[in-house]
């Protein structure tokens, strides 16, 4: 086999397709240096000793000889299309336009600044759960309405479950699982925050989607009550509204909380003369709070004799249309620049 004489073949082809009908040849499935390489074995150890480098090295030489020709019949491909492109250099370019952030982004950022400056830490945590530390840690029990199948998006009909901790997935329904996984690692005294993206089974209207962002806050320690929880909100909502609202808290139930109350606030969309964000009341609940309930010391191994501390949960989506005065909440999730334009 004539290595100069196979170069030459294969200097000859004009055309990728050409050049991979000579490679498959030789080095194909059934290639004849194919063919001898795979028939070394049948030889005697001296004869196949003699022969296979020789094999090994026409072998090397071709490969080397096919991607230098593929590469020069490229080059030339990619020449060709640029001599056949007509390009004005006389056009105006096109303008690359400055990206800006989300209005949702904004208030977050806001948001956290405030709490941030009040001492709190902001923590993280994943968006897909366990039932455990959606549900069970929080107080939660399975036959709660919280727990219906229609309010939360499963992941799989079958999951895992292990004996101590219900390992089935979810799209989490709250940002308090972080919460638990903090705790479960963290002792007391602390003050954290956490936000981010949660999901809910239910009807989109003006002020619910399927999916909305929440922050959540959650401050612990031997002699905390609920003058503390007002002192921080009230810090919160005067830092990011300038004073302009009012608030109120209304008693609630919350099943990991006890005693749990909303906190209610003059819808700033309308001033407070009703729209169809706060379903013409002029008054909207823009966070769930309360006192720890013991279960949930408990489920983290806290004492319940030695701590106590206080939860809040604020819709960031509720509180950006306060403040930019939006009437739909989908609007922050339909991708129409004319309105994302505006922040």
């Amino acid at each position: 086999m004539d290595i100069g004489e196979i170069k030459k073949e294969i200097l000859s082809k004009s055309n990728l397709k050409e050049l991979d009908a000579a490679h498959k040849k030789y080095l194909g499935k059934n290639g004849s240096l194919n063919v001898e390489l795979k028939a070394l074995k049948d030889l005697p150890p001296d004869e196949r000793k003699a022969k296979a480098p020789e094999l090994q090295r026409l072998k090397r030489e071709i490969d080397a000889a096919v991607v230098e020709r593929a590469g020069y019949l490229k080059r030339k491909e990619i020449e060709s299309s640029l001599e056949s492109e007509i390009i004005d250099i006389t056009a105006p370019g096109v303008k690359i336009e400055m990206g800006h952030i989300h209005p949702l982004t904004k208030v977050q950022d806001r948001m956290n600044e405030i709490f941030t400056s009040l001492g709190f830490e902001i923590v993280e945590g994943p968006e897909v759960e366990t039932e455990w530390y959606n549900f069970d840690a929080l107080n939660i029990p399975e036959d709660h309405p919280a727990r219906d199948m229609w309010d939360t998006f499963w992941l799989a009909p079958e999951n895992r479950e292990s004996e101590t901790k219900n390992q089935n997935l979810l799209l989490r329904t709250h940002t308090s699982p972080v919460q638990i996984r903090y705790m479960e690692t963290h002792h007391s005294p602390l003050r954290i925050i956490t936000s981010g993206r949660v999901f809910r089974h239910e009807a989109s209207d003006a002020s619910h989607d399927i999916q909305f962002h929440q922050l959540e806050g959650l401050m612990v320690d031997k002699n905390i009550t609920v003058a503390n929880f007002k002192a921080v909100i009230g810090e919160f909502l005067k830092g990011l509204f300038a004073g302009k609202v009012q608030t109120r808290l209304r008693p609630a139930y919350f099943p990991f909380v006890e005693p749990g109350f909303e906190v209610m606030m003059s819808c700033a969309n309308c001033d407070a003369k009703g729209c169809p964000v706060c379903s013409k009341t002029g008054w909207l609940e823009v966070m769930g709070a309360g006192m720890v309930h013991p279960n949930v010391f408990k489920a983290v191994g806290y004492d319940v004799n030695e701590v106590q501390g206080f939860a809040f949960g604020i819709g960031i989506d509720r509180i950006a249309m306060m403040k930019y005065k939006i009437d739909d909440i989908r609007l922050f999730y339909g991708g129409d620049l004319k309105f994302l334009r505006q922040f």
